[in-house]
């Protein structure tokens, strides 16, 4: 190898090691911990695709909490489905180990989309559960599905409510939320098909958004911070 191949060679690696250790540092490291009544399975990816299955699980009562460390720009999907029986729930919380974030279920941080397939739910790591599910990404990302796109989960009960009582490993504070097709008071009770299998996502950016009455409280005190001066001056 001559000495302008030595130097390409080594220019690739430095290159290489650069876009590694950024990929890293716009990592976020983060835990998930849920359950659905009655099944669901959990992938990772794009705001567009699918791209990594990480497990699924078929009883309510198990709490499952996993560890990511992802780039901010990817997501957490759960695709859920129930029995259509007594009662359906997707219960969860997502914390941002960095800034100590959480949202629940029942936060806007979290969206749902309905597929209306119902029994077709992608549970595995197949090739063919990849395309149903980035086929049913796409439907909601033009909209194109019976929920007209992404959007809010309708919340339910708290944590600890019958018919499932307190779950472990998930906050009082956690709501159980679904998707809300026919205006119900509470979609989590009652079996009904809310035109299901149901996608859920949230993005691991996902920030607190402030509260109304902190926003009230911080532009009143930069008020009368202003004032203030104004009268010094």
């Amino acid at each position: 190898m001559n000495l302008l191949n030595i130097k390409n060679a080594v220019r690739g690696l430095v290159v290489s090691a650069v876009l590694l250790s950024a990929s890293f540092a716009h990592a976020t490291p983060l835990t998930v911990s849920i359950t659905v009544d009655n099944s669901y399975a959990l992938y990772t990816g794009t705001a567009t695709q699918a791209l990594s299955f990480v497990g699924s699980d078929n009883n309510w009562t198990n709490t499952e909490t996993y560890n990511f460390n992802l780039p901010n720009n990817n997501y957490i999907y759960v695709v859920t489905q129930s029995d259509l029986s007594v009662a359906q729930g997707f219960l969860a919380q997502f914390t941002n180990l960095t800034t100590n974030d959480r949202f629940y279920s029942n936060d806007s941080q979290w969206e749902v989309t309905a597929t209306g397939n119902y029994g077709f739910a992608p549970y595995t790591d197949t090739a063919s559960a990849f395309a149903e599910l980035n086929t049913q990404l796409n439907s909601a990302n033009t909209g194109n599905n019976p929920s007209m796109g992404w959007t809010n989960t309708t919340a339910g009960d708290a944590n600890g409510a019958a018919p499932w009582y307190l779950r472990p490993d998930i906050d009082a504070a956690a709501r159980w939320s679904w998707y809300n097709s026919n205006n119900s008071a509470n979609p989590t009770l009652n079996g009904f098909n809310h035109d299901e299998y149901l996608i859920f996502r949230i993005s691991v950016g996902a920030t607190s958004v402030p509260e109304p009455a902190g926003i009230l409280l911080l532009g009143l005190g930069l008020l009368g911070l202003s004032l203030r001066r104004k009268r010094q001056a």
